[in-house]
């Protein structure tokens, strides 16, 4: 019985075991099925059982953690480490959705920062090195004390002087950030990251936006992280206000706005000066009072009925991080191949050159 091992066996951590599920998008019927056609048991197992060893009413070891192990695409070991899974309500972990973004989705991406998080630690080992180590101190956000000013002072720390910004993904390396790009299957999710205390951020961006998106969201992670904030502040709008600053600063942008009529055309010409979207440059002249809020109405429905909202004419180039794709191809060299790193780290080949890359995960 699964309830009854040997003291020195392993057994799977129910937090873990939950995690690598939803991870799957399974319900835990469809879990049972799973187990049920790799055991070929008889009667088939139910999702009640499943529930039970959710909730850690019965365990998982021994021959029955193999199979658990491969119904959730994983490696026994990943499912018995004692590692700790992060929700959202612990205030570590956040999202940036589309109001409408179902629960389940946002518990599938859940489940996948903290089993990439999981994956990362494990690689790093195995190349012998240590992951990144956060480098900024939080500063106070609330009263008179804004976000645009954590931004500016995070400019001044990085040298990056009063232009546009080259790659915000280097400024989030550079602060001891991990960045990792995928495909998040659409649209209503721009990013996820995940910070637990003393450890380096986990920001995961989507790329099924365009760059110029992603850099504004990423700007948007990076101020939860570098931001501390009063407890009755807006942490979404600390971080917007955070993200508008680090990539465009208002003193340098107004005059670029004041400098020539706001039209489609300069909107794109600004974009392409700023490295922002021509929507977030519109947003930003109403907002520093270079046109009012008429004007903003007027152009606003110019740009919908160009097409624009659906796509901006002119994207900018892709962004790439180097620290993640650097150990992840540190560690499957040490490992001696791609495969050795995959269950090293926990998982399968497959998902490890889907999370990062047939480049970074080479076929051998």
């Amino acid at each position: 019985m699964d309830a009854l091992f040997p003291l020195d066996e392993p057994v799977a951590n129910q937090q873990l075991l939950v995690a690598a599920r939803e991870a799957l998008e399974l319900t835990q019927a469809q879990l049972a099925d799973r187990l049920t056609k790799i055991m070929g048991a008889h009667p088939k197992i139910s999702q009640g059982y499943v529930s039970r060893v959710e909730k850690g009413a019965l365990t998982v070891s021994g021959d029955r953690l193999e199979v658990f192990a491969t119904a959730l695409e994983c490696t026994p070991d990943l499912l018995t480490a004692d590692s700790k899974i992060w929700s959202l309500g612990e205030g570590c972990l956040y999202h940036r959705n589309r109001a409408s973004t179902k629960a389940s989705t946002l518990r599938t991406l859940h489940a996948r920062v903290n089993l990439l998080r999981l994956y990362l630690q494990r690689l790093a080992e195995v190349a012998g090195q240590r992951l990144p180590e956060f480098t900024w101190t939080p500063m106070h956000v609330g009263g008179m004390d804004g976000a645009d000013e954590v931004a500016q002072a995070v400019r001044s720390e990085l040298g990056l002087g009063r232009g546009a910004v080259e790659s915000v993904t280097a400024i989030a390396e550079r602060m001891g950030a991990l960045v990792v790009p995928m495909s998040l299957g659409g649209r209503e999710v721009d990013a996820t990251s995940l910070h637990p205390p003393g450890e380096a951020p986990l920001f995961v961006i989507n790329t099924d936006a365009p760059t110029d998106r992603q850099r504004f969201t990423l700007g948007h992670e990076l101020g939860h992280v570098a931001c501390s904030p009063d407890p009755d502040e807006d942490v979404e709008e600390m971080a917007q206000r955070f993200s508008a600053e680090l990539l465009a600063p208002s003193a340098e942008l107004r005059n670029d706005l004041r400098a020539a009529p706001i039209t489609p055309a300069r909107l794109l010409q600004l974009k392409s000066t700023w490295r922002i979207s021509a929507a977030e440059v519109l947003r930003r002249a109403v907002d520093l009072a270079v046109i009012s809020d008429s004007r903003y109405r007027s152009i606003n429905a110019q740009i919908s009925a160009l097409g624009w909202r659906t796509g901006e004419p002119e994207p900018l180039p892709a962004e790439r991080p180097v620290v993640v794709p650097a150990l992840v191809q540190a560690a499957v060299k040490a490992a001696g191949g791609a495969d050795a790193a995959a269950a090293a780290a926990g998982t399968t080949t497959d998902k490890l050159r889907e999370l990062f890359g047939n480049d970074v995960v080479p076929h051998i």
